[in-house]
């Protein structure tokens, strides 16, 4: 019996991809309408710092707040040297777990922020949710890559980036003034950050197994045969266990590469150049800039709406991640 899309290969994919609408949505809810940011640097930030009366500056307002912005990148780069660690040693789907806590205490301390002391635990909590965050751009691919089927993995993988970008859209959404984005709602707006983590803390229960990692890093032949199954249907897995062997086989017999070595080493040169530039040319495109400033951007350059938009570029960007979607997986639309 060939390979097929099943139930659980699906639920598989949802489950870890909410790692990554988590992702998204802390990268876009920061965008609230600029009033809101003011309010919450003015009147909460400085509760407590400030003497009576005194008044934060300009300047003072948009350091705080640009800290609160810039803590979550800081996070998600530190966080991101340690994917390969976490995923070898917990696993795919513990891993998920464990980072899991790491999302749902960002998500507490921004939600209950107004119960506390808000400047401290808004920042806090995205620094926090900044190491989930680089932890998740990891380990949500590797185990999607992992378990999709070949035909299909080049479309699954780019399911990775559609989630981001819904997330990112959600956050725009309900930042709406009238939904979230307000004086009285802001907290919850944050908050929300770590709702995701909940659902797929759950989900990944029922989750097999990374069956790769299960063969190649465990040595566990009959899970992995069950785990490929669950996934891919009751077919024949000895071509699957052959082709893990063999790359398993030829990582022993591979030097450890470390990231000097990598740098050095001129048979990689030219894969690490065309992957270093690609990725430099995405973010020198300012796209983090839009992410995280649109609202005040769009504000500043006259637009009578601009929190809407800043929605329509979250639609524009979730529509050209469907056309890669669809280049992906061999769709055309003709």
């Amino acid at each position: 019996v060939s390979q097929q899309l099943t139930g659980t290969l699906a639920l598989a994919v949802f489950t870890a991809a909410l790692g990554s609408l988590q992702m998204g949505y802390s990268l876009g809810v920061i965008n609230a309408p600029q009033k809101v940011k003011r309010t919450i640097v003015h009147y909460y930030y400085w509760e407590g710092i400030c003497h009576e009366h005194e008044e934060p500056t300009d300047a003072s307002v948009v350091m705080y707040w640009s800290l609160s912005v810039a803590i979550f990148s800081i996070g998600g780069m530190a966080s991101s040297f340690l994917v390969s660690f976490v995923s070898d040693i917990r696993g795919r789907i513990k891993g998920m777990l464990f980072i899991n806590v790491l999302a749902i205490t960002a998500g507490l301390l921004m939600g209950l922020a107004k119960m506390g002391t808000p400047y401290l635990m808004v920042i806090a909590g995205r620094a926090i949710m900044g190491l989930y965050c680089g932890l998740s751009s990891g380990l949500v691919p590797l185990y999607i890559g992992e378990i999709s089927p070949v035909k299909y993995r080049g479309a699954m993988g780019a399911l990775h980036q559609l989630a981001i970008v819904i997330g990112i859209l959600i956050s725009q959404v309900i930042g709406l003034d009238f939904v979230l984005g307000n004086d009285d709602m802001w907290h919850v707006l944050l908050g929300l950050s770590g709702a995701p983590a909940i659902l797929q803390s759950l989900l990944l229960l029922v989750c097999p197994e990374s069956p790769r990692y299960l063969y190649i890093k465990l040595g566990k032949v009959e899970e992995a045969c069950k785990s490929l199954k669950r996934l891919k249907g009751d077919y024949d897995t000895s071509k699957d266990i052959a082709e893990m062997q063999a790359e398993k086989e030829e990582a022993m017999n591979e030097v450890q590469m470390s990231i000097l070595r990598l740098l050095r080493s001129s048979v990689y040169r030219q894969q690490l150049f065309v992957a270093l530039m690609m990725h430099l040319s995405q973010q020198f495109s300012g796209i983090n800039a839009i992410f995280y400033y649109s609202t005040s951007i769009f504000q500043t350059a006259g637009v009578g709406q601009p929190v809407y938009a800043t929605i329509g570029v979250g639609v524009i960007n979730i529509i050209f991640t469907l056309v890669s979607c669809c280049c992906l997986s061999g769709l055309t639309f003709s």
